[in-house]
């Protein structure tokens, strides 16, 4: 399954509604890799196994799941993450990317790809589900990066 799908930060035609830089979006994703327990639902228990500057591999403890992934950081542009297959999770790739079309006019571009369940009546609803899930979690993203650059923590 491939898709993607887009999230606007800014929207410069109401300017009740508070904009945010482009280092907050940025530090706000960060967080969601370094702290993926403060973003995703299930997360039971998380470990960062490696951690450079612009990449770190971690694992996530999820109801009846672990799941390692390898992260790439290109400073306030991309994020990318690799989930390595096990027997129980396939591959998996997001990539976030932070477009700005004109000044302060931010959105995050979402990609995924992921491995389907093949030959099977159920592939097409079940990532109908992912999708709408997906989307769902990073509406939520943003919806939180939103709320501590409100705080002050970026």
């Amino acid at each position: 399954m491939t898709f993607e799908h887009i999230v606007q930060i800014n929207d410069l035609t109401k300017p009740e509604l508070p904009i945010l830089t482009r280092f907050q979006v940025w530090e706000g994703l960060v967080l969601r890799a370094r702290r993926p327990d403060k973003f995703l639902v299930g997360v039971d228990d998380y470990e960062i196994l490696e951690q450079e500057p612009a990449y770190m591999k971690r694992c996530l403890q999820l109801p009846g799941l672990e799941v390692v992934d390898e992260i790439t950081f290109w400073h306030e542009t991309r994020i990318e993450y690799q989930t390595q297959p096990t027997h129980t999770v396939p591959a998996a790739t997001l990539v976030m990317d932070i477009e700005e079309p004109e000044p302060e006019s931010l959105f995050v571009r979402f990609r995924y790809h992921t491995a389907s369940i093949e030959n099977t009546a159920d592939a097409m609803p079940y990532d109908q589900y992912l999708h709408q899930a997906y989307v769902a979690t990073d509406v939520e993203t943003i919806q939180i990066i939103r709320q501590l650059a409100e705080t002050g923590v970026f």
